[in-house]
């Protein structure tokens, strides 16, 4: 099954066009990876996808139309963005951002189970239960981050920049967890990032954009392996 597909998808801010024509299919269950320079349009195709930023073309989760929803009503049809900077609620405190993940949700029955599952992936964040968010690591704040939008029980989940700003050993430990949730729950995950080599691990498929359009698609391991990307984003020669 197909959990989400865009097709010829335009969009950008005012009168300047960002992305021209953007098309691509992602499998239910899978992990895609989008790759690019700065300035290629890959934040924007997140926040058009959840409705944050007026777009023409076609997007789908599965049947269902997103075109033309507010960002609200996405989440409440099962997507959840995780912007690039983070975007917690920093005078908060760790608790209350993860219930206000499940805000949208029709059922909040189990909003306290989903917290003990929260925990399971992000223990530190169950010592930190009464703390501002504001007061977190950066590391921490990602996690927070994360683990607010898992409490949407979100179909799909829009990872931008998880690793902006972190050392290299907690973005490992984030990406692991990312994986993690991904096998475990069977979440679709897209995620936007510059540290390639990571992205490609644990990625079932990519797509580079540049310029706001798509110039090479395909599984992970086939971008690995392609000289234009090896140089441009791996640092390596094939």
């Amino acid at each position: 099954m197909t959990a989400l597909i865009v097709e010829d998808l335009v969009a950008g801010y005012g009168d300047a066009r960002v992305l021209h024509g953007v098309s691509l299919d992602v499998g239910e269950g899978e992990i895609c990876a989008i790759l690019g320079p700065n300035g290629a349009g890959k934040t924007t195709l997140l926040r058009a996808l959840c409705g944050m930023v007026r777009a023409r073309g076609a997007v789908r989760l599965g049947e269902v139309s997103l075109t033309g929803r507010s960002p609200d009503a996405v989440a409440r049809l099962g997507v959840a963005h995780v912007p690039e900077g983070r975007g917690t609620f920093m005078p908060l405190t760790v608790e209350e951002n993860l219930r206000l993940g499940a805000y949208v949700r029709r059922g909040k029955s189990d909003v306290d189970a989903d917290l003990d599952r929260i925990y399971t992936y992000f223990p530190v964040l169950k010592t930190r239960l009464k703390q501002a968010a504001g007061s977190l690591s950066g590391g921490e704040q990602q996690m927070l981050a994360l683990g607010r939008a898992l409490m949407l029980r979100p179909r799909v989940l829009l990872l931008d920049e998880p690793s902006l700003g972190l050392a290299p050993l907690v973005t490992r430990e984030l990406f692991r967890i990312v994986q993690a949730i991904n096998e475990e729950e069977r979440t679709t995950v897209v995620v936007v990032e510059q540290n390639a080599h990571l992205a490609l691990g644990i990625a079932q498929q990519a797509h580079v954009l540049e310029t706001g359009r798509i110039v090479l698609s395909g599984t992970a391991e086939q971008i690995r392996a392609d000289e234009q990307v090896a140089q441009s984003y791996l640092g390596y020669r094939v």
